[in-house]
């Protein structure tokens, strides 16, 4: 009977840890996307995602996020979130947060519904010491899943999904 059980928890942590990996990767790489910083701060979208009915306004949604950013352009950046995504740090934070941050080689890898969200290859380029604490590089390649959101006809990002997301270091 112990046994059992304990064969019953092992298979059942293995199947829940391949469905969690597998959401992290839920379509490969696009053909002729490279990994790395580049002078295009353009968002793209991979021909996969492009097929999605509202593809060219998810990139907008997402090319007014990164160029906020770039910019260091807190209003910008305030109407294309929803707002408790704005609500939780002041101007001031969201500035000094992004101050050395540049984002760039932009590409939408997949566009899916229930929520909506877009998977998004980028590399960001920042001093080390704003980088995440588990990864504290100046450049980090970034594979993440962004879930937005419909606000008065418009979209905006409502988050990230915490199990579609991976960065490395550049190279």
């Amino acid at each position: 009977m112990v046994l059992t059980i304990v064969l019953v928890v092992i298979l059942g942590g293995g199947a829940s840890a391949a469905w969690a990996l597998g959401k992290t990767r839920a379509t490969p790489m696009p053909l002729g996307y490279s990994a790395g910083p580049s002078a295009d701060q353009t968002v793209r979208l991979s021909s996969s995602a492009n097929q999605y009915p509202r593809a060219d306004d998810v990139r907008q949604t997402l090319q007014g996020y990164f160029e906020a950013i770039n910019r260091r352009d807190f209003d910008a950046w305030a109407t294309v979130v929803a707002p408790d995504q704005s609500a939780s740090q002041t101007a001031d934070e969201w500035i000094h947060k992004y101050s050395t941050t540049i984002d760039s080689n932009l590409m939408v890898v997949d566009i899916q519904d229930d929520p909506l969200r877009a998977r998004l290859m980028f590399t960001s380029e920042q001093d080390s010491e704003f980088a995440p604490k588990r990864l504290p590089v100046d450049c980090i390649n970034w594979d993440l899943t962004y879930l937005l959101t419909d606000r008065d006809g418009t979209l905006v990002l409502s988050g990230i999904d915490p199990s579609a997301q991976a960065m490395t270091a550049c190279r």
